[in-house]
């Protein structure tokens, strides 16, 4: 993602019940899987450490957009978000990479552990480093694609391969990873229990501003009242940060930004730029046609050639020679 673009959807997914949500209503169909209460925020940064073939240290390191830990009953499992502006052809390597990264820290913390206490059982516990009823945290990675053209690329591991003809009977046996992609064409936004309903709605009609703006009237009393992170969301996503600035008539005061207002101011803002922007061009192209008509009298061509010539009638061509 851009700096910005990620800083706005990172604070967004800051407060748990938007990623409990985003995941609620893409990959769970709206079933409410995860709950606010139940997220603690984890480090992005995922690092692990090995060495090389000549005994040399080598780390890996990658960054995730949003991750969380959510409690279960008697254990946890791992929810990660990468943000997405446009397609990723590799995204299912890239994910696989930052799944297995989490993984391997997993082990490294449960094999740390032993190594401490000594726990072992046997001689095959103590070489691999974990117990035999050790078990590991499962991991869920969505690819949050806010682009406004379709996502065009990979879905799964196996959309980038070229396996050869000869050996096809091998694929029952090569292990797939599947890209979970959520963009606003895949998704119900009536699924959805917080603003993200309006972010998949607005996204969808990012290319119809016409329509985006009548959706917002008719919804008045909702967009109203939005909170500064779904603000700072929307405009970034929708490429409209030209316009969408938070000013005294826009800030309630309230941690919300009443769009509704913003758009008139928007609608103002761009007439006025309309008519700067004519009187530049009215001016930029009476210019030219002076010079033009001052080139062709220095010919020696008469007014009456001159009119025909620029299409614009004697009597003009007659003001810009005596001036």
């Amino acid at each position: 993602m851009s700096q910005r673009k990620d800083l706005a959807v990172k604070k967004f997914l800051e407060k748990p019940e938007n990623f409990s949500d985003l995941f609620n209503g893409s990959i769970f169909c709206g079933r409410q899987v995860l709950r606010a209460d139940m997220l603690e925020r984890l480090p992005g940064e995922s690092a692990l450490t090995f060495p090389d073939k000549a005994g040399q240290k080598v780390s890996e390191r990658r960054y995730r957009d949003a991750i969380c830990k959510a409690s279960g009953s008697t254990t946890y499992a791992v929810f990660a978000v990468e943000g997405q502006e446009k397609t990723h052809y590799a995204m299912p390597v890239r994910e696989m990479l930052y799944d297995a990264l989490n993984y391997a820290g997993q082990i490294k913390e449960l094999t740390d552990r032993h190594r401490r206490e000594k726990d072992y059982n046997n001689s095959a516990e103590f070489l691999t480093g974990l117990l035999a009823e050790d078990r590991l945290a499962p991991v869920v990675t969505i690819c949050f694609y806010y682009g406004t053209s379709e996502w065009d690329g990979p879905r799964e591991l196996f959309d980038i391969l070229d396996i050869p003809e000869e050996f096809e009977d091998m694929k029952p046996f090569m292990t797939n990873y599947k890209v979970n992609l959520v963009q606003a064409s895949d998704v119900d936004p009536e699924n959805f229990r917080t603003d993200l309903k309006l972010i998949f709605r607005l996204l969808s009609m990012a290319s119809d501003g016409k329509e985006m703006k009548r959706y917002i009237r008719e919804r008045s009393e909702e967009f109203s009242h939005i909170s500064y992170e779904t603000y700072d969301c929307l405009r970034e996503l929708l490429h409209v940060d030209k316009w969408w600035k938070i000013n005294e008539d826009t800030n309630s005061g309230k941690g919300e930004v009443n769009m509704c207002k913003a758009l008139e101011e928007i609608a103002e803002m761009a007439r006025q730029e309309g008519i700067s922007e004519g009187k530049a061009d009215g001016f930029e192209q009476g210019l030219l046609l002076a010079k033009q008509v001052i080139r062709l009298a220095k010919e020696g061509h008469s007014v009456e050639e001159m009119a025909e010539i620029c299409g614009i009638p004697a009597e003009k061509i007659r003001e810009i020679t005596e001036d």
